[in-house]
This record gives structure tokens, C-alpha cells and sequence, in this order.
């Protein structure tokens, strides 16, 4: 099922940049109108990219900034979005934070933090929103999640155990719906690449799967949006990530699998001389 956003109403959490930025713009040209939101630091560039897309691509914007991981930040949001816009038609959950560290070292605040906005956040908007589609049997639930969701990463212990849950969470609703249903629920699993949410995690510049992804922000937007918009259950950009990800890390050994794993997540300055990586 191929769906039509033109003239509908997308609320994308953390659209201030990066990826969720990125979306909104694939959105915009296809004449949606969209909520943007993002955290309250934040204000002054998502008021500047809305009127941005509004005045390029003639589009009607909202922006509401709040911290989903503060108490029932969730439910703030969503009567917000009742109160000022009304019921919409696609739900597209994209703010996360990460973490690069052991997970022995990892700060008690960032830890409860992670766990609210990757998982929590994302599932009671979810469960907030779903009932007016079912009612209406229409719309739409895009979740960012990443291809660190397939398999655990060392480094990254809890980011990969919060992107596991969301895939497994988005996949479970999907399988909930009727069998004709018109309201699709999918995944947008991109591999690492340089957007804010990965110099906040303060990973080196040269973490080996940043080398490795093969895509840019731009890219992962702009093909993960079309999978969406074909309904696709779940999308990994880039066949080589594809290959790595579904493939080898699904029919290889678990054990196998982890050792190498193990091994990628490390920086290429753990392994060659300074002059090699330059």
C-alpha cells in the first residue's frame, strides 16, 4: 500500500536536525503540513526551519518544544497537538539519545534519560495517537529506530537494547492491526552516520562503522522515506548495510556474530599507527 501525505497532517519529534530534519523536508514536498517538536534549547532553529519549509513548499507548520523525557512529557505533547492542530494522520517518532562508553561508566541521568525518550517516549505517543487511526482506519507510524536494533553493541550497550525495543514494539503493533488494515507501522533503520545525536554521544571520529555505513544523512532520509511511503515494514538504507545487518547478523551464529561485533565497535586509532588513518 502506497500512502499520500498531501494535505495531511505529521508530527516528527526532534526535527530540528539530523535525520528527523531531514524527513520533514521529505514530508514538506510532498505537501504535507507538519508539527515539528523538539527540545525547548531548541526553539530558535525549529521556529527557522518551519518557516523555512512553509515559505519553499507552501505547506502550513506547527512547532511545540518539550523535553519528552521529562514526567508525562508525552501527554504534554499529545494534547498539545490536540489543543493547537487536532487529530493527524502520520506520527513519526525520531527523537533518541545515545551514549558511547561501557556501560559500567554510563552517568545514572543519561541512563534513565535514554530509556525514557528511545523507549518510553516512543511508546505512549504511539499509544496516544493509534486509537484515532484505528477509528478512522488511516494514518501512519513511522519509528526511527537503527541498525544497532538487529544485534547487541558493545559500547553502545543500552542504545542497541533501546533500538531492540522499538523494533520489536513497532513491529508487534504492525501484526496487531487488522489484516486490511489501511494504517501502516514501520521502521526506518539507518547505520551510523554523523548527525548531532552521535557527536552528543561523544563517539571519536573514527569509530569504524562510521566509515563503514556508506550513507549520509541525506541519502538515509530520502530512501528511507520512500520505503515508508511504500509501506514497508522495516528499512535498512544501503545494500551493504543491508547485507551485514539482516543478513550476516541473523543467520550466523550468536556467538559468532558478538565476537564480531565486539570487534567493529572499536576506532580504527585502536588498531593502526595515527599516519595510516590520516
Amino acid at each position: 500500500m502506497r500512502l499520500n501525505f498531501a494535505g495531511k497532517t505529521v508530527l516528527i519529534t526532534g526535527s530540528s536536525m539530523g535525520i528527523g530534519k531531514g524527513l520533514s523536508k521529505c514530508f514538506a514536498q510532498d505537501k504535507a503540513n507538519l508539527v515539528l517538536t523538539d527540545l525547548p534549547s531548541e526553539k530558535g532553529r525549529l521556529a527557522n526551519w518551519a518557516k523555512e519549509l512553509e515559505t519553499s513548499h507552501n505547506i502550513k507548520t506547527w512547532t511545540l518544544s518539550i523535553d519528552l523525557t521529562e514526567t508525562n512529557g508525552p501527554e504534554t505533547l499529545y494534547r498539545q497537538v490536540i489543543d493547537s492542530v487536532g487529530k493527524i494522520h502520520t506520527l513519526v517518532n525520531n527523537a533518541g539519545l545515545c551514549w558511547y562508553g561501557k556501560f559500567h561508566d554510563m552517568p545514572k541521568d543519561r541512563l534513565e534519560k535514554m530509556v525514557l525518550l528511545n523507549c518510553m517516549a516512543y511508546a505512549k505517543l504511539s499509544r496516544l495517537f493509534l486509537p484515532s487511526m484505528i477509528e478512522n482506519d488511516e494514518g501512519a507510524i513511522l519509528n526511527v529506530s537503527s541498525v544497532a536494533a538487529f544485534q547487541p553493541l558493545p559500547t553502545m550497550a543500552l542504545y542497541s537494547a533501546t533500538k531492540a525495543f522499538t523494533q520489536t514494539l513497532s513491529e508487534a503493533i504492525r501484526y496487531e492491526l487488522p489484516l486490511k488494515s489501511k494504517i501502516v507501522v514501520s521502521t526506518l533503520n539507518p547505520p551510523f552516520s554523523k548527525t548531532a545525536l552521535i557527536k552528543d554521544a561523544g563517539i571519536p571520529e573514527d569509530f569504524i562503522p562510521l566509515s563503514l555505513s556508506f550513507k549520509d544523512v541525506e541519502s538515509i532520509t530520502a530512501s528511507g522515506y520512500q520505503a515508508f511511503k511504500n509501506g514497508r515494514m522495516l528499512y535498512v538504507p544501503g545494500w551493504q548495510n543491508r547485507f551485514l545487518h539482516l543478513g550476516l547478523a541473523r543467520y550466523l551464529p550468536r556467538r559468532i556474530v558478538n565476537r564480531v561485533v565486539w570487534l567493529f565497535m572499536h576506532c580504527w586509532s585502536d588498531f593502526l599507527p595515527s599516519t595510516l588513518i590520516r
